[in-house]
């Protein structure tokens, strides 16, 4: 039952966007959805179910129109990586932690309210927040 609201969800949300519904692009916006922490497209491009396997280029192409539509929100590294994450609406703009070493991506909840006051101001339009260092196994590793 969960299975069909999630489908229907991801169905409604490409109509609203103006979006042609293609196999394709039910997966790769389903594979989105479910990630606990922000994709690289080749994370999504790996995480294609056989049967709608496209090329790396596809992705890209999906990626884009999904991002241009406000369904998914980019957002770069420092290493120049793109991430990219699902767009719920209700949900608000949160940090993003870093490992400068692993390239570890985590969503961090917005405990300052420094980001909210920021990302309500209409003088600030903010699309990332990403904080850049170790994670906590790098961190070991490096001792």
């Amino acid at each position: 039952m969960q299975e069909q609201e999630s489908r229907y969800h991801i169905e409604r949300t490409l109509r609203q966007a103006g979006l042609q519904k293609t196999a394709q692009r039910l997966a790769v916006l389903d594979i989105l959805t479910r990630a606990g922490a922000p994709l690289t497209a080749g994370d999504v491009y790996h995480r294609l179910p056989e049967e709608q396997k496209v090329n790396r280029v596809t992705v890209y192409r999906i990626l884009s129109s999904y991002t241009q539509s406000g369904i998914i929100r980019e957002f770069a590294s420092k290493r120049g990586i793109h991430y990219y994450e699902r767009v719920e609406a209700g949900t608000h703009l949160h940090p993003h932690f870093i490992c400068r070493r692993c390239g570890a991506m985590i969503c961090m909840s917005a405990a300052s309210e420094l980001w909210w006051k920021m990302a309500d101001t209409p003088d600030f339009e903010i699309e990332s927040i990403c904080i850049n260092g170790l994670c906590h196994l790098c961190k070991i590793k490096e001792k």
